[in-house]
This record gives C-alpha cells, sequence and structure tokens, in this order.
C-alpha cells in the first residue's frame, strides 16, 4: 500500500468520523497496485461532520482553508465564520510545497497556488464534503443520483475508498486532465459488470446529450 496513504489513513482513523480516500488514491486501491503518481492525498467525507473534521484537523498541526471562487481561500480559525462557497477544504501543514498563498486585503482571505508536482509527505490532505442518508451515498453534484452506502465506500485492508465507479463519475467533468482517462480505463475494465451499469446509468442522467465514456 502506498505509504501516504497508510498515514493518512492512521491519522485520520484516530478522529471520530467517518472518511474515505477518493481520486487517484481510490483507484489505486480498488485495482491493488499504485497505477501513477497522484498529485496530493484526497479524503471524502460528510457535510455533518464538517466542523468536527475541521477542529482534528487543526489539532494535528494543520492549517485549514476552504476554497472560493476566482482562485481565492479562506483561512479557517472560527468555525461560526466559514462561507461554504465549495465543498472542498484544503488542510496543510506551514512547511507544504505543494501551496504558496498570496496575501488579499481581505479578513483571513488569501490567493492560492498549488504546484502539482507529486506529495511524498504527509503535509497535505484535500477534503470533499458530500451528503448521505442512513442508506445511501448521494452524488454531489445531482443529488438525485445515489449509491447504496455499502455499494459506495469499500476497503482495502481495512482502509476505506469510494467506490470506482464513484470516482470516475466524479472525474468525468474533467476528462481531459493528466492521468483521468488512464483512471476510467483501468478502473473499468476491472469492475463487475453491475458497477458499470451503475456508472453508465449515472452518466447518462448526468449528461443526456452523451459523454466519451458513455458506451
Amino acid at each position: 500500500m502506498n505509504k501516504l496513504i497508510a498515514q493518512s489513513n492512521a491519522l485520520l482513523s484516530s478522529g471520530n468520523f467517518e472518511y474515505a480516500f477518493c481520486g487517484g488514491q481510490a483507484i489505486d486501491l480498488f485495482l491493488e497496485y499504485e497505477t501513477r503518481v497522484h498529485g496530493d492525498v484526497d479524503v471524502c467525507a460528510f457535510w455533518s461532520e464538517r466542523d468536527e473534521i475541521i477542529r482534528f484537523m487543526q489539532s494535528q498541526g494543520f492549517q485549514v482553508y476552504e476554497m472560493l471562487s476566482g482562485g481565492r481561500a479562506h483561512r479557517i480559525t472560527d468555525l461560526s465564520k466559514q462561507l461554504k462557497e465549495k465543498r472542498n477544504i484544503f488542510c496543510f501543514k506551514e512547511s507544504c510545497p505543494l501551496v504558496k498563498l498570496y496575501p488579499k486585503d481581505e479578513n483571513d482571505c488569501c490567493y492560492i497556488e498549488f504546484f502539482h508536482t507529486g506529495q511524498t509527505e504527509l503535509d497535505f490532505i484535500e477534503i470533499l464534503f458530500n451528503d448521505r442518508t442512513e442508506k445511501f451515498f448521494e452524488y454531489a453534484r445531482d443529488r438525485d443520483i445515489k449509491r447504496e452506502y455499502g455499494k459506495a465506500v469499500l476497503y482495502a485492508d481495512g482502509v476505506p475508498y469510494l467506490a470506482p465507479e464513484l470516482c470516475i463519475l466524479y472525474k468525468s467533468t474533467y476528462t481531459d486532465r493528466d492521468g483521468y482517462q488512464q483512471d476510467f480505463e483501468l478502473a473499468y475494465k476491472a469492475m463487475t459488470e453491475e458497477q458499470r451499469g451503475w456508472l453508465q446509468t449515472a452518466l447518462k442522467k448526468l449528461y443526456p446529450e452523451g459523454h466519451k465514456w458513455i458506451g
């Protein structure tokens, strides 16, 4: 297992909240081998536990920023003053080389630049928030697209990860990003017929005018 995933899982599992690795690392966990170099550690979690997660990450020495529009970010220091424009937060150590901040004339706001050179230390985690019900994981961009929770979150040696069909659905918005087409091709070949069927149905609902991964 990838060293960063093992270290991140050891950290997050000591918190009192649900989470699952997502993105390219989840594809690797599903395939049981490392397919490519990944820019950073991506984790999905749930809105209902957002404050608890932020407090936990801050207690572990991470700065926490929420992403805003226009390349801006807002540092969360007071939980009652979150802006919640977007569903992702970035948690990083002060020495992290993957992030550079540029001050802006607003309280606790700045411009943020990311360097996609590949993460080597546990100094950065991106957390993306989703909704769920007791039985279903809800896709963030269309909450009518749902996956039974027991099929949405899978495990590899005790490490939770988002099922590949959901990871690919999220990646379908940006198919030209480095590695996304490879992620689709490798994951799709290894999926069960049921997983492929769910993904195809979801893609057709999300893209009624067509998408290159349909069919």
